[in-house]
């Protein structure tokens, strides 16, 4: 009798680690994704030094802070695409991560998010709250034809309202330095032209644009995307590596 007894325990024990080795899988998030690293720069032409930034992803969530330089960087379990805000005092920016790889968070990145909310019939909000859940911004946010498409309609937006030409197209990911030329100097011409606010956010009239200018190209069933017209933009940059 003892024997049974001692047999039974030894089973409920090996239940109760496999349920337990479970119950820490579906916590860690990202189900059986592999570690994969989402990295950038936080900047709206000055550095973001010391900002929260809160990665929630359509499996997966991690959490990161930003260096002196504005970098970041934070390897976890996740399924993209991925919502990245950063708050910093009164800064709170919104960018996003299509999967593993080099995703800024700048006022351009805010601005892109305009653009394509309007292009799905949505609202910023509206597309920040549902880029975790909804199928439909999910695949939009992770097809490389309507982020580079999006991001060349908001560069024509820029040159059109403000007459400014950014050094490049590819602001999402391509890789900077804060204080250097390039993408940096970029977003201190934005701010000089009166295009964005010293916390950073585009102003009132620029978001309005984008989204309006969102909703006049729709994207298409194939998941492309129209081309509107408007001013001549910047030339295209890399895109940011993995790690």
């Amino acid at each position: 009798m003892k024997l049974v007894d001692t047999r039974a325990w030894r089973a409920l024990q090996y239940g109760s680690i496999v349920l337990a080795s479970s119950t820490l899988v579906a916590c860690g998030g990202g189900g059986d994704s592999p570690r994969s690293t989402i990295k950038g720069t936080v900047a709206v032409g000055a550095p973001v030094a010391n900002g929260a930034i809160q990665m929630s992803c359509k499996n997966g969530s991690s959490n990161a802070t930003s260096d002196s330089n504005g970098a970041y960087s934070s390897t976890f379990h996740f399924d993209g695409p991925c919502l990245l805000t950063v708050t910093s005092g009164s800064i709170v920016l919104n960018s996003f991560a299509a999967g593993a790889g080099t995703y800024n968070i700048t006022s351009l990145t805010q601005l892109l998010l305009s653009y394509l909310a309007g292009q799905l019939g949505t609202t910023l909000n509206g597309l920040i709250a549902g880029i975790t859940t909804n199928s439909t911004y999910q695949s939009a946010l992770t097809n490389s034809t309507v982020i580079a498409n999006a991001e060349n309609a908001v560069a024509r937006l820029i040159k059109s309202m403000y007459g400014v030409t950014l050094s490049t197209n590819s602001f999402l990911t391509v890789s900077f330095t804060p204080g250097q030329p390039g993408a940096d100097a970029d977003l201190d011409a934005l701010l000089t032209a009166g295009a964005i606010t010293s916390n950073g956010q585009p102003t009132a009239a620029l978001a309005s644009a984008a989204l309006a200018a969102g909703a006049a190209a729709p994207i298409s069933g194939t998941g492309g995307s129209s081309t509107p017209t408007g001013g001549t933009g910047g030339t295209g940059g890399a895109g940011g590596t993995g790690t």
